[in-house]
């Protein structure tokens, strides 16, 4: 998932009142993956990651990340777009 904008996960996470260390260990991730997810080091992040975080914010999803479509999953439309058109000729 992509995060849309690193320094409103800081805000949510400041309102809550948690420090970067209570909101790793929530997620069981690194202060350090906090941190980076927050200067935005980290752009795109696992889905478990990024619910993990929403959740433990109170905060929806759609807010804070955006779905990304993996590249094998659009490989995968792409070419199964081909054979249907090749089946319809």
């Amino acid at each position: 998932m992509r995060v849309k904008d690193p320094a409103k996960i800081r805000r949510w996470r400041k309102q809550r009142h948690f420090t970067q260390r209570d909101l790793a260990y929530l997620v069981r991730r690194s202060q350090t993956a906090i941190y980076a997810l927050e200067v935005g080091k980290l752009r795109t992040i696992s889905e478990d990651f990024a619910l993990a975080v929403a959740a433990r914010l109170d905060v929806p999803w759609e807010e804070l990340f955006e779905a990304a479509e993996s590249k094998s999953m659009a490989s995968m439309t792409t070419a199964v777009r081909r054979t249907a058109t090749l089946a319809a000729a």
